[in-house]
């Protein structure tokens, strides 16, 4: 199909996807809202179903449930899917759509706001109605993969949601993640990795006074630590180490038996990432004041997308398509957030991202879509998976 077919083709579903953004940012589905995300779910599994795909869930019992639909065509060149993949959950707590469900901040402009709108219910609508239309035109490539992950934003602190991300990637061909972006000149192609982290020290608690000498301060020991180890924070190579909680103590006349830190680790690649924690072994083993103990704990944590030769390759390749369908010239961003998009450089896989919705005020009351952007968004991907073989 033509672009200028298909683009009529899109225009002419651009309620039925805005509808369907709706439907998805009124039924919340927070951090803590279980429930809420796993009603997402079968909203999208009961869409995938209707046009064909077969769907199935990993189950989680502290978080919501992955939902996979996919289609196999009836003799594609290649087994490999190509996998589209998007987050469920949103920041937001309980009761926020009583106020910030959909609504039109502009709609001549096509400008709307929501709470999840834009991060990212707005890229699961483009996700779906690439895979919807790819079908509906006989696409016979490859088989095509929905995954829809329900709890990123937490980065899997209560399931194991990157590991089954992983395990599907294992026999892809690529991964389009649909996240945000911030125009429709740009694609991201890599982002930070990070981690979040608990350091606690025992000490032994004392009275101030009476016990000085047999008192053994965790707050002191774990300072010293937070100092040594945000020493190491290096921001020209975008290393960064940060520590954004410090509880300690029960009085101020008592010497602290117990402190613990809550930090935040950023790094771009698998190296730094190795570096950081070589960085906090030596730092933790190494005692300040004898007689306390100090222990970390990984609480969660993303790996970095990294721009690889195969990064590159999938990135000139949607150029060269944006180009010939009048698009333009698409740029690549290297963006500071973390997405499962990273999941696919462990996989060793060509992946983009930022092939969601445009808009602003991501994880904000504010979160603002330009809805204009869905149809030239879906155009691009279906142009570029048709074109990828």
């Amino acid at each position: 199909m033509d672009s200028k077919a298909l683009n009529e083709r899109i225009k002419a579903q651009e309620a039925d996807m805005i509808d369907f953004l709706k439907q998805l940012v009124n039924t919340e589905s927070g951090i803590e809202q279980i429930d809420g995300v796993n009603k997402i779910g079968r909203i999208l599994a009961d869409a995938c179903q209707s046009i064909g795909m077969k769907t199935r869930t990993i189950k989680h019992d502290q978080a919501g449930d992955m939902v996979i639909a996919e289609f196999t065509p009836d003799q594609p060149q290649s087994l490999a899917p190509i996998v589209l993949s998007g987050h469920m959950d949103t920041v937001f707590e309980a009761g926020v759509t009583q106020e910030h469900g959909f609504r039109w901040l502009d709609e001549a402009a096509g400008l709307a706001q929501g709470a999840g709108i834009m991060d990212m219910k707005g890229g699961l609508v483009i996700a779906f109605y690439v895979a919807k239309n790819l079908i509906e035109l006989g696409y016979q490539d490859h088989p095509i993969k929905l995954i829809f992950v329900p709890d990123e934003e937490t980065l899997h602190r209560h399931s194991d949601s990157r590991n089954e991300m992983l395990a599907e990637l294992q026999d892809a061909h690529s991964l389009l993640n649909f996240e945000p972006s911030e125009s429709l000149d740009k694609l991201v192609v890599s982002r930070k990795g990070g981690m979040m982290l608990a350091v606690t020290v025992e000490g032994i608690a004392g009275h101030s006074g009476m016990e000085a000498d047999k008192g053994r301060s965790a707050i002191v020991e774990l300072a010293q630590k937070v100092v040594a180890l945000e020493a190491k924070t290096d921001i020209s190579r975008h290393k960064l180490i940060n520590c954004g909680l410090f509880n300690g103590g029960v009085s101020a006349n008592t010497i602290p038996g117990f402190a613990k830190g809550n930090f935040s680790l950023r790094f771009p690649n698998e190296a730094i990432k190795q570096e950081i924690l070589n960085d906090l072994d030596a730092v933790v083993n190494q005692t300040y004041i004898e007689g306390t103990t100090t222990t970390y704990t990984i609480e969660s944590g993303v790996d970095a997308m990294e721009w690889t030769d195969k990064v590159d390759g999938l990135l000139k390749h949607y150029q060269t398509v944006a180009k010939s369908i009048g698009y333009g010239t698409i740029t690549a961003m290297e963006s500071q957030g973390a997405s499962d998009a990273s999941i696919a450089t462990q996989a060793d896989i060509p992946v983009l991202d930022g092939l969601g919705v445009v808009g602003s005020g991501a994880h904000t009351l504010t979160e603002t879509a330009d809805l204009t952007s869905l149809v030239p968004k879906v155009c691009l991907s279906i142009h570029a998976i048709a074109q990828l073989s």
